[in-house]
């Protein structure tokens, strides 16, 4: 696949340093999309581990999605600067880049949660259940003590005039109305009438709770050290002692966890064979896997894909990128290139089983007096069709201008094998839906006659309003193993496919061509 085309891996990093870099200056004096900032924040919150939509709650409630003034200074209240408001006071971080680095303004603001975090986990101040991060509810007292660990953050006070809610409670609040999750409070009963809790009480963790998507790592997984800080820390065991001090980027191989305990998720890390030892999930980074390598494409270590678009890459289907970009939609220009490089890869696989499995070269040299006359008349017939095609313009090019001269050959090989046809290629450049993809793949296979008295209607209950050809497209792909619902009952045909969902598609198709 050859988008996103890369000269060299040296090129990729050079480029990627110097965005990293410019980083602060891209977005100085003008605030971000309250989108772009999410995702920002999105990608923080993978890489320490922490539910993002806390992260993004307290963004909005700190700073309503604002870094910038309306006259493009940095936004600054007192000590607390810019969209995490961070209290610089004791000149923990770097001030002038809390003011105009945005990613290190939300790296800081995710170690100061984790800060307050650890203060919950380690008794000083109070705590939840037992203190799963994954768990939201039990995030109560660290959100309280980003706050401050003040009593007009009890709910039990009785507020003044000045201050309505609780700082938590606003948080919840803004997950409720504007991200539309449900955070449980914990058991007021639990808190005193007045004042701060005590430092040891457990408040238990509320009867419904709900996940906060935290990914976790595997055995194998090559991982380095990343974060805020410069300096980390090995331990002897989950929550033990110290016993090696590690840097920055210092990279390393999970061989055991993870093992909750004092609130972290904890992996032990092997370096070389005189340093090991265990480590928090949050100060580690997703590089790679001892079954795939090194991750060729920066933004897969957190997605639900990233091996099957390893094993794409490895299968010579896609092409090695900066980005793959997974949630993004795939156009039909691009489903088409993945097709044709999927098919051709099958194709490639049975041709090499088949040499394999071809006679010996004596028997060969037997017959090859034989075949003589005929290999004469086959490169003859050959010849005279390179000549034909090399004088023909193809058609798809002549007919069809939106295709981008990189894709022709791919479109040209998917639409000469009979999978789509002119019609399909319309608007090429456009996204993709799950039922155009169902009547694309139905072309390579049939339905198992053990599955011809399947009523798929009963299997998906969106699908009643579609045509013949598109309900026995979806049947097709359905019985075939190729594509499944996107939910209990629905196969959401209109929905448009991601990349990450073609990759797994093209995965199964060469997977099962090939056998």
């Amino acid at each position: 696949m050859k988008i996103f085309k890369t000269t060299t891996r040296k090129i990729i990093l050079i480029i990627f340093v110097l965005a990293f870099t410019l980083n602060t200056f891209v977005y100085a004096g003008v605030n971000p999309t309250r989108e772009e900032l999410e995702l920002m924040i999105d990608r923080v919150a993978e890489k320490r581990a922490i539910p993002a939509i806390l992260l993004k709650a307290i963004a909005r409630v700190e700073s309503c999605y604002e870094h910038y003034k309306s006259d493009g200074s940095p936004k600054i209240n007192g000590t607390s600067i810019g969209l995490m408001q961070i209290n610089n006071r004791y000149g923990g971080y770097d001030s002038e880049k809390l003011k105009y680095d945005l990613e290190y303004n939300i790296e800081a603001g995710a170690d100061v949660l984790l800060n307050k975090w650890s203060m919950s986990s380690y008794n000083e101040v109070s705590s939840v259940g037992n203190m799963d991060p994954n768990v939201l509810e039990n995030w109560y007292f660290a959100l309280w003590a980003y706050n401050g660990w003040a009593q007009s953050n009890n709910p039990n006070v009785v507020q003044s005039y000045a201050k309505k809610y609780t700082y938590q409670q606003l948080i919840y609040d803004v997950i409720e109305k504007e991200y539309d999750g449900k955070i449980h409070n914990i058991d007021f009963s639990y808190l005193p009438a007045t004042g701060k809790p005590s430092r040891s009480l457990v408040v238990p963790t509320p009867m419904y709770t709900n996940g906060g998507n935290i990914a976790f790592y595997e055995k194998g997984d090559y991982v380095r050290t990343d974060g805020i800080r410069t300096k980390f820390h090995l331990r002897d065991a989950p929550a033990g002692r110290y016993i090696h001090d590690i840097s920055l980027n210092q990279l390393g191989i999970i061989v055991e966890g993870p093992v909750l305990q004092n609130g972290y998720y904890w992996y032990k890390v092997y370096i070389d064979d005189n340093t090991e030892g265990w480590i928090e999930r949050n100060f580690l980074y997703r590089t790679g896997d001892n079954e795939y390598g090194r991750y060729v494409f920066e933004d897969i270590s957190f997605h639900w894909a990233r091996k099957i678009i390893m094993e794409l890459y490895g299968k010579n289907i896609i092409s090695e990128a900066q980005y793959y970009n997974p949630d993004n939609y795939v156009s039909k220009e691009e489903f088409c290139i993945l097709l044709s490089k999927a098919l051709d890869y099958a194709e490639g696989v049975n041709i090499s089983s088949e040499d394999e499995n071809s006679p010996s070269k004596n028997e060969e040299s037997s017959t090859e007096n034989d075949k003589s006359r005929d290999d004469e008349e086959k490169e003859k017939s050959s010849r005279e069709a390179e000549i034909l095609s090399e004088e023909a313009e193809p058609v798809l090019l002549a007919n069809n201008e939106d295709i981008n001269p990189w894709a022709v050959e791919y479109v040209e090989d998917v639409y000469e094998s009979g999978l789509v046809d002119e019609e399909d290629l319309v608007n090429i450049l456009e996204n993709l839906n799950r039922k155009e993809a169902a009547l694309i793949i139905e072309n390579l296979f049939e339905i198992n006659e053990e599955f011809t008295s399947i009523d798929i209607e009963t299997v998906f209950t969106d699908i009643s309003n579609l045509n013949e050809e598109e309900i026995m497209a979806i049947k097709t792909v359905y019985t075939n193993s190729i594509m499944s619902g996107k939910g209990s009952g629905i196969f959401s045909p209109d929905a448009y496919l991601t990349r990450a969902e073609a990759a797994v598609i093209m995965s199964k198709i060469s997977e099962k061509l090939h056998l």
